[in-house]
């Protein structure tokens, strides 16, 4: 067993927090911790026996480069900080990971955080916990993680032990990937749990651990578990990693000047790692989560099928210039363009010397029609979406008025609109105001694929064609509004990441 060495100097932790013995003793225990000079025991959960593979008491005067690694550059976009190994101070028997305000900006930067991993050491399963005294207003962050590149071989996940918001917010998160068969890029899958605690967190030391087992993930708070999750897809040997983040937003939501955080610190008094020997009886705990994947909801035909079809407007972006938009097409936000249909990215291309619609992260373009359709409508097109982010958003478009900037660029999701179509990670999506997002068909990311929607204006239903050349109705939905008449298409790029590509566009009047 890890020695259990206190340093005399630190505060008792909060009596609110007591250990998990044996199984019918758990109110017993609490009871007698009631009184606050009692200390926290830091030992595994006795339901089983465990041997030491992993610790670091921080007793040194410098973070010990043999057995962690440490961030040494800035984090991307327009995240605030960038994270350095003097942001990781030892002293007093702590590891202080130090916020800082640069001046002047280093790396571009004017803030900086810590982050560091285990060089060397990782695990399958076990016990790991750490000893640490929230920051005000940080991430907090006490993790383990398989990611892509380190460790090339699957699976790939991340354990958050504890993301840590003051004052007492504790989050409780698994995030794993799942591979589709025809993608070696992989789609994110995430489940948490915020849980309060019943004292502020920034003021005194607590152990935040986690018990990972073939079977299930078990989050601990000073040794009381807190919450059960069978293990989804995690059999992989992981690192253990320390990490901070400034909190803007809590910042801005309190009415804080960013200024404060320099000098805030998250204080480790240690970590620890176990493997378990022996069980020794079944442990009391928490009724076990099972994370479900998302599954497409199945929808019969709902819109009968036309009898005569009339083109409206077809549309192959052939014949624009690139960086401009066809005849017809208007930007709604910042600037969508055509483009050569190259292959950026890793992207496959469709078709040799091709042109299409290119919308970076946020871009709106649309076109309106020469007359309202009310009856039903067809719309065909060619996209691709990039795999493990959110893609591509369909509208059909009421009225609006195009001279009102505001008007303009918001008329994707306000006002007289019919179906609120997505591409989200490995589905197509419909929203209605009741039941939010709902997945009605699964989409390949990362290849180019034809979609056919068939939509019926007054009754507010549509029917998804998919399958070879877009023969069979897999699906269907609800539109967002009760849409009086469509009057254009819009198409936006509703994510963050990289470029979604629309082709070979066809709308059609039904009969």
């Amino acid at each position: 067993m890890a020695e259990t060495r206190r340093h005399s100097s630190r505060a008792s932790i909060s009596s609110a927090s007591y250990r998990l013995c044996a199984p019918g003793v758990g109110s017993l225990v609490s009871m007698l911790l009631l009184w606050p000079s009692l200390p926290l025991q830091a030992d595994p959960p006795t339901h089983a026996r465990w041997e030491t593979t992993f610790n670091d008491e921080f007793d040194g005067e410098a973070l010990s480069l043999e057995l962690w690694e440490s961030q040494a550059s800035i984090r991307g976009g327009h995240r605030l900080e960038g994270r350095w190994p003097e942001n990781n101070v030892v002293k007093d028997g702590l590891l202080h990971q130090v916020t800082k305000k640069e001046d002047p900006p280093r790396g571009g930067k004017q803030w900086s955080t810590a982050h560091i991993w285990t060089r060397d050491f990782t695990q399958q399963y076990g016990y790991f916990e750490a000893r640490l005294r929230y920051g005000r207003y940080l991430n907090n962050a006490f993790w383990l993680y398989r990611p892509w590149g380190r460790y090339p071989e699957r699976p790939h996940f991340e354990i958050d032990i504890n993301e840590g918001h003051t004052p007492r917010e504790v989050a409780m998160t698994l995030h794993y990937y799942v591979y589709p068969e025809w993608l070696d890029q992989a789609e994110l899958h995430s489940t948490g749990k915020r849980w309060e605690a019943a004292t502020d967190l920034d003021e005194d030391f607590h152990v935040y651990g986690v018990e990972w087992n073939e079977e299930l993930v078990i989050w601990y708070f000073d040794g009381e578990p807190v919450r059960v999750l069978e293990n989804p897809k995690c059999h992989a040997p992981a690192d253990v990693r320390l990490s901070t983040v400034i909190m803007q937003h809590h910042l801005k939501r309190d009415g804080v000047s960013l200024d404060v955080m320099d000098g805030v610190s998250m204080d480790v008094d240690w970590v620890r790692v176990y493997r378990k020997t022996a069980d020794l009886y079944a442990p009391d705990l928490p009724p076990s989560e099972r994370h479900e994947l998302p599954k497409a909801v199945k929808r019969d035909r709902q819109v009968a099928p036309a009898q005569r079809r009339t083109v409206l407007f077809g549309e192959d972006f052939e014949s624009a210039q690139v960086g401009a938009l066809p005849p017809g097409w208007e930007v709604g936000d910042l600037g969508p363009a055509v483009a050569a249909d190259d292959a950026e990215g890793g992207k496959p291309v469709l078709a040799p010397d091709n042109k299409v619609l290119k919308l970076e992260a946020g871009e709106y373009v649309f076109r309106m029609f020469e007359a309202p359709v009310e009856g039903r409508l067809e719309v065909e097109l060619d996209c691709y979406v990039p795999s493990g982010q959110p893609g591509l958003l369909f509208v059909t478009l009421g009225d609006f008025e195009k001279n009102d900037p505001e008007r303009r660029k918001t008329s994707y999701y306000t006002g007289d609109i019919g179906p609120y179509i997505h591409w989200i990670q490995g589905f197509l999506s419909y929203y209605t105001e009741e039941a939010k997002w709902t997945h009605f068909a699964q989409w390949k990311y990362g290849l180019w694929g034809q979609a056919r929607f068939v939509l019926d204006i007054s009754r507010g239903v549509f029917d998804y064609y998919g399958g070879e050349d877009t023969a069979d109705s897999e699906s269907g939905g609800l539109f967002r509004h009760a849409q009086r008449a469509a009057k254009g298409i819009g198409l936006r790029h509703r994510g963050q990441g990289a470029p979604v590509y629309v082709d070979n566009i066809v709308v059609s009047k039904l009969d």
